[in-house]
């Protein structure tokens, strides 16, 4: 008598994107097209039509809405809570990354980020006393949970917001940087896929502008780091002591050394375009993590040079 041996079932893997984005950006349909590749079953749709679940590992890849409905995304997050594995990059990193706050940690770890302080909900920054404290010009404010440039402002002495521009800035409390000038020269962004080190791009503001996001003007270019700054980009991952399958790394050098802008966990955009072979080395990891027997994660992956 012989015993035949059942095929396992194909991975299934739901991408999130947002209601006013629901398609794929063309960075994530060259995932997608890595996943089927690979004999997955990839669906695309807003991260609120998602139901969370057994069977399907979700990934937050669009859901460039999230910091505006932040209080409903986080109730759809903890859906996941009792779905270990469900949501890759994992629950716990997701919700730790998404408040800005953890620029705090990161530079209480010494990595170095701009000078910065941090207001609770509610609170109003007395801008004008942190200018005087930098002895700088200009700062930078923004929602502690945000992203896109969402409620971003740069202040100036005097300068005042209405209430409507406070409104976001108070739902999540703010955050108040130091204007870093260098960001007229762009800001790099490193990949890393499963602890390695993948690819980078520069990020270039529109003439006038600081923010880099293309929907501000700004443009993208392919870039091998410095030795040196793939090194501070590690030293910041290492420090974020989370579990992580997919990150991007977002500094900003300076004339006293490279500062950490962001590091992206959530629903970073991941530039395959100008990797392909990151595409494909992401989806190898998801497969691995999707099957019965996959790898769990750890509080802190390798990283390899």
């Amino acid at each position: 008598m012989t015993t035949s041996i059942q095929p396992l079932p194909a991975p299934r893997f739901a991408l999130a994107t947002c209601t006013h984005l629901p398609a794929l950006t063309a960075s994530d349909e060259v995932l997608r097209s890595a996943l089927e590749a690979k004999g997955a079953a990839v669906s695309a749709a807003p991260w609120d039509q998602i139901e969370p679940g057994p069977g399907t590992v979700v990934c937050p890849r669009s859901t460039w809405d999230y910091f505006r409905r932040w209080a409903e995304f986080r109730r759809w997050l903890a859906r996941f809570d009792e779905l270990p594995g469900a949501i890759v990059n994992p629950l716990e990193t997701l919700v730790w990354n998404a408040d800005k706050i953890y620029l705090r940690e990161l530079g209480a770890a010494g990595v170095a980020v701009p000078a910065s302080r941090w207001f609770e909900p509610g609170e109003r920054p007395d801008n004008s006393g942190f200018l005087r404290q930098l002895g700088t010009g200009r700062a930078v404010i923004k929602p502690r949970v945000s992203g896109a440039g969402y409620g971003t402002y740069v202040m100036e002495d005097g300068m005042r917001l209405s209430d409507a521009q406070w409104q976001p800035l108070e739902e999540s409390g703010a955050l108040l940087q130091a204007f870093v000038p260098e960001i007229a020269g762009g800001e790099m962004s490193l990949m890393y896929i499963a602890g390695r080190y993948t690819h980078a791009v520069l990020k270039r503001p529109a003439p006038g502008e600081f923010r880099v996001q293309s929907d501000h003007g700004g443009t993208v270019e392919a870039v091998v780091p410095s030795p040196a700054l793939r090194a501070f980009a590690e030293r910041a991952l290492t420090a974020a002591a989370r579990p992580w399958l997919y990150a991007r790394v977002d500094v900003v050098e300076t004339a006293s050394g490279p500062l950490l802008m962001e590091l992206e966990l959530l629903e970073p955009e991941l530039f395959f375009l100008h990797a392909p072979a990151a595409a494909e080395r992401l989806a190898h990891e998801l497969v691995r993590l999707a099957q019965p027997a996959g790898p769990a994660y750890r509080s802190s992956l390798p990283l390899s040079t």
